[in-house]
C-alpha cells in the first residue's frame, strides 16, 4: 500500500449520519494529524498514552495499526449475522424502514470488529486507512433497539456475508443492503409462500436466493465441524492449501475458522481441488457460482479460578491453645506456630483502545 495523504481527505461525510430524528456522531474522537489532543494541551495525558506517535514515519505508523488491527490486513473476512430479511432492523437510505440483516448478536460482532472500530474513531489519519479498506457501509438496528443504530463497514468484493438462514415472503422488495451483497454463505433457505423449509442442495434454492440479491456473484454452503481442544480431527485437505481464504473468528468460549476457496487468485486450484456442489455447467447456467465453506468450531477449555482457602473459626482456636501448649514447652521461648498467608495483588486494568460508545462496526 502506498503512502497515504491524509491532509488531503476529508473524512466530514463519515463523521455523522442521520438516523431518526437525533443526530448519531461516530467519529467524535477522530483527529486530524498533526492535530494535538486538548487532554495533551491541558496536561490531563491519560497513563500509557504517547503524544509523539504523530512524529513516527508514516510507514511505520501503518505498520502499527496493521499489527493492532488484523482485519486491515486481511485478504477476506466471513461476517455472521442471523437472517434475511427481519422487519427489526432499517437500510442504508434514508428512510431507514426497508427490512435489513438482523444481527446474529449484537455483543459478538461488536467483539469481532473492535479493534477495526478503534481504528475508525482513534484519528482521521488511522479512520482514512481502514475506510480505504473497507469503503462501503451499512446501517444496522443493534439487537437493544434503545441504542439505535449502528455503521457496519465492508468490502462487498471479498467480505462473506454468513446468513445463517434466508426468509422468503410473498411479496419481497429488494432492499438497497441485498443489492451491495456479492458473496453470501447462507445456512438453510425458509419459503413462508409455500410453507416449506428448502433442505435439499443450495442451488435449488438459487433463483429465490437470486430475487433477493441480484447482484451476487458466489454463493457458499457452509458444513459445520465441531473440534474439541484435545482433539486433532482431519479436515478436508484443501482447506489447509495455501491457496484457500481462512478467517478466523476469537470469542470467549470458542474459536471459529472458516475455510473457502480464494477464486480470484487461485480458480485454477479452486476447479481441480476444491470439491464441487454442482457442475460448472450449472453454475453458468444459474447465474452464480456455488462452492463449499468449511467452519471449524474449537471449544476453549473452562478456567479455574484459584481463590484463597480459608481456614474453620474451631480450627484457629484449637491451633491458638496448641501454640501456647507449645510455648510453655519451649526452652527457648520460640514460637513454633507457623501462621498461613495468603498473597493477594490488585491486579490493574490494561487500559485499551475501546469504541464501545461508538455506533461504527
Amino acid at each position: 500500500m502506498s503512502t497515504d495523504d491524509m491532509s488531503n481527505i476529508n473524512t466530514s461525510d463519515d463523521a455523522k449520519i442521520e438516523i431518526g430524528n437525533h443526530l448519531c456522531l461516530i467519529d467524535d474522537v477522530a483527529e486530524k494529524p498533526g492535530e494535538e489532543s486538548s487532554r495533551s494541551r491541558n496536561g490531563d495525558t491519560a497513563p500509557g498514552a504517547f503524544p509523539q506517535f504523530m512524529r513516527l514515519p508514516p510507514e511505520l505508523r501503518r505498520q502499527i495499526w496493521h499489527s493492532y488491527c488484523p482485519d486491515l490486513s486481511a485478504k477476506a473476512r466471513v461476517l455472521p449475522f442471523m437472517e434475511f430479511p427481519s422487519s427489526s432492523t432499517v437500510d442504508t437510505q434514508s428512510d431507514y424502514s426497508e427490512s435489513s440483516l438482523q444481527l446474529l448478536a449484537y455483543g459478538d460482532l461488536a467483539e469481532q470488529t473492535k479493534e477495526l472500530r478503534a481504528v475508525l474513531s482513534t484519528h482521521s489519519e488511522s479512520r482514512s486507512i481502514a475506510v480505504r479498506k473497507y469503503p462501503e457501509e451499512l446501517v444496522l438496528n443493534k439487537l437493544d433497539s434503545d441504542s439505535g443504530a449502528g455503521i457496519f463497514r465492508f468490502r462487498k468484493e471479498t467480505d462473506v456475508m454468513f446468513l445463517s438462514k434466508v426468509v422468503m415472503w410473498e411479496d419481497d422488495s429488494i432492499s438497497e443492503f441485498a443489492i451491495e451483497i456479492e458473496n453470501l454463505a447462507v445456512g438453510g433457505v425458509v419459503d413462508y409462500s409455500t410453507e416449506r423449509f428448502q433442505d435439499e442442495t443450495l442451488l435449488q434454492a438459487v433463483p429465490e436466493i437470486k430475487s433477493l440479491f441480484p447482484n451476487l456473484k458466489r454463493l457458499y454452503s457452509p458444513r459445520q465441524a465441531v473440534q474439541a481442544p484435545t482433539e486433532r480431527k482431519d479436515i478436508e485437505k484443501w482447506c489447509v492449501a495455501e491457496h484457500v481464504h481462512s478467517y478466523m473468528i476469537d470469542s470467549d468460549d470458542q474459536t471459529t475458522m472458516f475455510y473457502w476457496p480464494d477464486l480470484d487468485a487461485h480458480a485454477d486450484f479452486a476447479r481441480s481441488s476444491v470439491p464441487k456442489l454442482c457442475s460448472l455447467e450449472e453454475m453458468k447456467e444459474a447465474g452464480v457460482e456455488l462452492w463449499p465453506m468449511v467452519e471449524v468450531r474449537s471449544w476453549k477449555p473452562m478456567l479455574t479460578l484459584d481463590g484463597p482457602e480459608f481456614e474453620d473459626d474451631s480450627s484457629s482456636t484449637d491451633s491458638s491453645d496448641s501454640d501456647d501448649e507449645s510455648d510453655d514447652s519451649n526452652a527457648d521461648g520460640t514460637d513454633s506456630h507457623d501462621e498461613s498467608s495468603v498473597d493477594s495483588s490488585d491486579s490493574e486494568d490494561d487500559s485499551e483502545a475501546d469504541s464501545s460508545d461508538s455506533d461504527e462496526y
